[in-house]
């Protein structure tokens, strides 16, 4: 049992303009030394550039764009036996992948340079949306060195499917008397 009581989770509310609550998480992680009004400004000029490229929702465009950059495992280094081996896990929360894929198109963003944040955001949520980009990049990278560690996760199994994004509808086979189910006689 833990010492430190559990952290309880905040709820966010959806933004002003498009209701929307990955519109405000990402507002959230673009805010710099406390100023929401410029934060804002540059989310909300980026999401109407980007709806003019696309002819599109611009709402829709962006959480299509999480949606295809957010990862599906996740890799913690831990330390068995004196070494530090990268143990990959499944990710169930849909919200932690979301604020990883934020977390990576802002990072992209930050190392282009000699552009204004409006079209340094623009673009990358373009290149996100198109699969291509920094953001497409770090999945790729996490989800390689996922299934190059498997081995050290507790069911590497999950790990392959996880990525693969594919599930077995099909039962599996049992063998023995057991097939017959449990007040059945077997066939000895």
């Amino acid at each position: 049992m833990p010492r430190r009581p559990l952290k309880k989770k905040r709820i966010l509310l959806p933004d002003s303009v498009y209701k929307n609550i990955s519109v405000h998480m990402l507002v959230n992680r673009v805010l710099k030394n406390g100023k929401k009004a410029v934060a804002y400004k540059i989310v909300y000029s980026a999401l109407k550039e980007l709806g003019e490229k696309t002819q599109k929702n611009p709402v829709e465009v962006f959480e299509t764009a999480l949606d295809q950059i957010s990862p599906r495992v996740e890799v913690r280094p831990r330390r068995r036996a004196g070494a530090i081996q990268l143990v990959p896990r499944v990710l169930r929360s849909r919200d932690r992948a979301k604020a990883t894929a934020l977390c990576w198109v802002l990072e992209g963003c930050r190392k282009r340079a000699g552009q204004t944040m409006i079209s340094k955001l623009t673009n990358e949520i373009l290149e996100a949306y198109k699969k291509s980009g920094y953001a497409a990049k770090k999945k790729d990278e996490l989800h390689k060195t996922a299934v190059n560690n498997a081995m050290y996760a507790r069911k590497p199994q999950a790990i392959f499917n996880a990525i693969t994004q594919t599930t077995d509808s099909q039962p599996s086979q049992q063998t023995g008397s057991r097939q017959f189910g449990r007040n059945s006689k077997s066939l000895i």
